[in-house]
């Protein structure tokens, strides 16, 4: 695949929104289980080759983003910010999404403001150049985060979550990652949940340090037709460490509502 494209198969359409920092590219391992099912993945404005951005912005660029790529009547997986622009999408076009599958979905009580996180101090102090992409893959195997991941996961983010030929750097400049987690809470999703009325399962990963299993389970009843499940022995990044559990959820979906 080419690094920042559209990834297509035979079929109904599944737009899967990736989280802060990744890529489209990070979705593979859950499409090439997904055969007959059409599907797109695409990178966010300040992603991958995604449209440039520059801060300061609100998480309302990503929803905004949403609605230019998606066609009415999919279903929608999102994963962290991804999860929660689908959301924010479906919000402004009740009609966007006939099901919404949100992995650890960075929607959260208030108060709703701009505010430093703690992620954005890490995520400004990132390293963010590399000799080459196989130094990048060697880097980011070495660290705890990735560890759980599918080897093809990192094959995608290497890809397309780089930019250049020789040396390579981060296509999500660091100033933008920061900004991203800055404007987490600034958005009244939580608020409006409620008002989601088409059917929704929400994951959480039982060792998420992201999202526990009460408040995704908060966030299911609040939508009134929404499931939970925790998924045992993963964190975070469920798409990237689980991408069968994932794949296998995405066809139930798309054979109950396709």
């Amino acid at each position: 695949m080419k690094r920042g494209a559209l990834f297509t198969l035979a079929a109904m359409t599944v737009y899967l929104a990736h989280a802060t920092s990744f890529c489209a590219g990070v979705w593979r391992p859950v499409i090439s289980q997904l055969e007959g099912i059409h599907c797109v993945a695409w990178d966010f404005p300040g992603h991958g080759s995604g449209p440039h951005l520059e801060p300061p912005f609100g998480w309302e660029v990503f929803a905004e983003h949403v609605l230019e790529i998606t066609e009415p009547g999919g279903i929608g997986v999102g994963h962290s910010m991804g999860a929660a622009a689908l959301a924010m999408a479906q919000l402004a076009d009740p009609k966007r999404f006939r099901f919404l599958l949100l992995i650890e979905p960075i929607i959260f009580p208030g108060p709703h403001r701009r505010q430093e996180h703690e992620l954005a101090v890490v995520a400004a102090k990132r390293k963010d150049a590399f000799p080459g992409r196989e130094a990048a893959r060697e880097n980011f195997s070495t660290r705890a985060a990735f560890s759980r991941w599918h080897p093809e996961a990192i094959d995608g983010y290497v890809d397309c979550g780089l930019v250049g030929e020789g040396p390579v750097e981060l296509a999500c400049d660091p100033r933008v990652e920061a900004e991203v987690y800055r404007g987490s809470n600034d958005h009244d999703t939580w608020d409006r949940l409620g008002e989601i009325e088409v059917p929704a399962l929400v994951l959480c990963g039982a060792e998420s340090d992201t999202l526990s299993p009460q408040l995704a389970r908060s966030q299911a009843e609040r939508m009134g037709r929404a499931g939970m499940e925790v998924v045992p022995d993963s964190g975070h990044f469920l798409p990237m460490e689980r991408p069968g559990l994932i794949a296998n959820r995405v066809r139930r979906l798309s054979e109950t509502f396709g």
